[in-house]
């Protein structure tokens, strides 16, 4: 049955990238309002990370961060056939600006290798397309439980010239073998690693379990940092942000490494916070003695519908 709904996936998103854009956008959009009004899980993860990150702003302001925040993900989840399925050319002329070229220019420059760290922000895919015509990269990659979903996603991101190296230790090794050889590497840096593989550190003031393999690598390697992340604009096509990441996450305390990396992911996020990826579940792992988030208990639905009327 798995096997049957990821072929209609797939047929569904093969339509959708042959659609233009503002079309896969506006269904996206009607897919994140409904996910909204319905409340779900995702909308109440997100609902949680952002009053915790943000506590600062109004309810109102928070609760219409939360719905525009579940909008640009409805948009993420359609613009997936685009990034996958779409002649490379056609995805190559959305990409109408780039901030920070320099940056990647003068790291190419040095030829010492590149860590980069790209946050689960804005529209990440469209960083393989962009990256292509600069160098190649290797990325882990955590093979799909489905089979044919695995040979999807493989296949997707092949043909954009990543390397994909399986997440496990012998992964992390190809990882240390390919920076001495001056390549470059991309980290995805804001998922919860393993209970061996992380720190908690501060991210938006709340400790967050955060993982340690960017440090191990920078720390090893004289690669250049970078941050990078790719957000939708106002003209329909997509804006690269280049940014050299803080030279503290080669520090030899992995905490204050883990803390300095967080901060440049923050920074990326406050530049356009409705595009985080804020339904990942971000601060599971939580400190001894403090208490678990996202236990959503039905007896709270009348207080949480409540919450979502405030930005209707």
């Amino acid at each position: 049955m798995k096997t049957l709904l990821v072929y209609l996936a797939m047929g569904i998103a093969r339509l959708i990238a042959w659609m233009p854009l503002s079309v896969a956008h506006a269904l996206g959009t009607g897919f994140g309002y409904l996910n909204w009004r319905l409340n779900n899980r995702r909308t109440k993860i997100s609902r949680t990370n952002i009053q915790l990150c943000y506590p600062q702003l109004s309810d109102n302001d928070r609760e219409s961060l939360v719905k525009q925040s579940m909008i640009e993900s409805g948009k993420t989840v359609f613009e997936a056939g685009m990034t996958w399925f779409c002649p490379l050319e056609k995805v190559d002329h959305l990409i109408t600006r780039v901030t920070g070229m320099e940056h990647l220019q003068k790291a190419l420059d040095d030829d010492k290798g590149i860590i980069l760290i790209l946050p689960h922000h804005g529209t990440w895919e469209i960083l393989n397309h962009f990256l292509r015509h600069h160098l190649y990269m290797y990325a882990m990659y955590k093979p799909a439980k489905i089979k044919v979903l695995d040979r999807w996603i493989y296949r997707s991101r092949s043909r954009v010239k990543v390397g994909l190296i399986p997440a496990n230790v012998s992964g992390v090794k190809t990882l240390h073998r390919v920076l001495r050889e001056k390549a470059v590497v991309a980290v995805l840096p804001d998922q919860e690693p393993g209970p061996k593989s992380g720190v908690f550190a501060p991210f938006f003031g709340e400790q967050a379990w955060t993982g340690k393999l960017v440090n191990n690598l920078a720390s090893t390697h004289p690669a250049a940092l970078l941050s990078m992340y790719a957000r939708r604009s106002d003209n329909g096509g997509y804006e690269v942000i280049i940014k050299p990441a803080p030279e503290t996450i080669r520090d030899k305390d992995p905490v204050i490494a883990a803390t300095a990396m967080n901060a440049s992911i923050e920074e990326c996020i406050n530049e356009c916070p409705a595009m985080y990826q804020w339904n990942y579940a971000r601060f599971k792992t939580r400190p001894e003695g403090k208490e678990k988030l996202y236990r959503f208990k039905r007896k709270h639905r009348k207080a949480q519908k409540a919450q979502a009327r405030i930005a209707t």
